[in-house]
C-alpha cells in the first residue's frame, strides 16, 4: 500500500473514532505523518550516510547552541544573584549609618544653637574654650561624614537595584532562548530518530545503507593503509601479540554482533562485519585496551568519531561512534586511558561502541584476543 493511501485510511478511522478533539488530533497526526513521509521520499535519491551525517551535524550545532544559551543563562543568573547581594549590602550600610546618625542628630537638635553658645561660654579658660570648640567641630565633621556615607550607600543601593532589574530582564530573555535552543535540538533529534526508524524498517533504505557501509569499509581500510608505518616493538616489552587472550573490551558492556558475516533477521540480507558491536550505555568511558600511540582521532563517514591506536608490531585498534573524543593524534596512551565516550555518531543503530583489531592493516576477529 502506498504511504498516502495508508495515511488516508488511518485518518478516516481516527475521525470515526471520536469527537472534535479526536478529529483535531487526527488532523495533526496526519500532518506530521505526511511531512515525515515527504522527507523520506525526498531522501530516497540521496546517500543515506550523507543524510545521516548532515542530520548529526545539524544536531551537534543545535546542541552546541543549547549549551551556549544555557551557559549564558547561568551567567546571567549568577550576575543577578551578585546584584541582589550588592543591593542588600548597600541597604545594610545605609541603614547602619542612619542608625548611628539618628541619635546624634536628635541630640544636636535638642542642644540647639543656644545650647552650643552656652557650652562655649561656660569654658573655664581660653584653653578650655579652644578644646571645646575643637571637640564640637570634630563631632560635626564625623556627623557630616556619616551622612555622606549614608548618601553613598543609598546611591550604591539604587545602582545595584537597577543592575538587578537589568539582570532579571536579561535572565528572562536568556532563559527563553535556552528553552528554544533545547526545543530545536529536541526536534532535530526526533527527526534523526525518524530517519533511523526508516532505515531499520524499510528494506530500500536498509539495503542502500548496507551497500554504502561496504563502500565505507573499503575506504576505512584504504585510510588505515595511509597511516604512519607501524612502530617496531611498540609500547609493550613482550610485544602486542603476547596480549592475545588477555585484552579487555574497550568499554564495560557485552558483544551483541560478532566479527564476520551477519544476517539481518528482518530482511535476511548478509553483510560482513570487520569488528564487534559492543552494547554499552551512552556516555560510558571508552578506554585503550593496551598501551600505544594515537594515530588518528576524528570523524570518518559511516563511523562517526573514531580513534585509532597503534600498539606496535603492525597492530592497531579502532573504536567508533564516539560521542566525544578525549585524546588527540600523536598522544601516547597507557592501557586504560580514556579515549572517548560511547555515542551514536555515524551510527544507524543508536548508541553503541564499534571495536576493530587490525594486524598489518587487515581486520582480524577480536574475540580470541579478549580475556575470558
Amino acid at each position: 500500500m502506498v504511504p498516502s493511501a495508508s495515511l488516508g485510511i488511518a485518518f478516516a478511522l481516527a475521525l470515526a473514532a471520536g469527537g472534535p478533539r479526536a478529529q483535531l488530533d487526527a488532523l495533526e497526526g496526519r500532518r506530521r505523518a505526511e511531512e515525515a513521509a515527504a522527507r523520506m521520499l525526498a531522501q530516497q535519491e540521496r546517500s543515506v550516510l550523507d543524510t545521516l551525517a548532515e542530520s548529526e551535524a545539524a544536531l551537534a550545532a543545535a546542541a552546541a547552541e543549547a549549551r551556549r544559551a544555557e551557559a549564558a543563562r547561568a551567567g546571567a543568573e549568577a550576575a543577578l544573584a551578585q546584584a541582589r547581594e550588592e543591593e542588600a549590602a548597600a541597604q545594610a550600610r545605609m541603614q547602619a549609618r542612619l542608625a548611628e546618625l539618628r541619635p546624634r542628630l536628635a541630640a544636636r537638635e535638642r542642644l540647639g544653637r543656644t545650647g552650643e553658645l552656652q557650652l562655649l561660654s561656660s569654658s573655664r579658660s581660653l584653653a578650655d574654650l579652644v578644646k571645646r570648640r575643637w571637640l564640637m567641630e570634630r563631632i560635626l565633621s564625623h556627623d557630616v561624614a556619616l551622612l555622606a556615607e549614608a548618601d553613598a550607600a543609598r546611591d550604591a543601593r539604587e545602582r545595584a537595584r537597577a543592575a538587578r532589574q537589568r539582570e532579571a530582564g536579561r535572565l528572562a530573555a536568556l532563559a527563553k532562548e535556552a528553552a528554544e535552543r533545547r526545543e530545536d535540538a529536541a526536534a532535530l533529534r526526533e527527526e534523526r530518530e525518524t530517519l533511523l526508524a526508516a532505515l531499520r524498517t524499510a528494506r530500500g533504505f536498509h539495503e542502500r545503507a548496507a551497500a554504502e557501509a561496504v563502500v565505507q569499509q573499503r575506504r576505512l581500510a584504504e585510510f588505515v593503509a595511509t597511516l604512519p608505518p607501524p612502530r617496531s616493538g611498540g609500547a609493550l616489552p613482550e610485544g602486542f601479540a603476547a596480549r592475545r587472550g588477555r585484552l579487555p573490551l574497550p568499554v564495560a558492556g557485552h558483544v551483541t554482533v560478532g566479527f564476520g558475516k551477519v544476517v539481518n533477521p528482518r530482511f535476511n540480507t548478509v553483510t560482513v562485519q570487520n569488528g564487534l558491536d559492543v552494547d554499552a550505555p551512552a556516555g560510558a568511558p571508552v578506554r585503550a585496551v593496551a598501551p600505544g600511540r594515537v594515530v588518528h582521532a576524528g570523524w570518518f563517514k559511516g563511523y562517526g568519531n573514531i580513534v585509532i591506536v597503534d600498539h606496535g608490531d603492525g597492530y592497531h585498534t579502532l573504536v567508533a561512534h564516539l560521542a566525544s573524543m578525549r585524546t588527540a593524534m600523536g598522544e601516547d596512551v597507557p592501557a586504560g586511558a580514556v579515549l572517548g565516550t560511547v555515542g551514536d555518531t555515524g551510527s544507524l543503530k543508536g548508541p553503541y561502541l564499534y571495536f576493530e583489531l587490525r594486524e598489518k592493516g587487515r581486520p582480524v576477529d577480536p574475540r580470541p584476543w579478549l580475556a575470558p
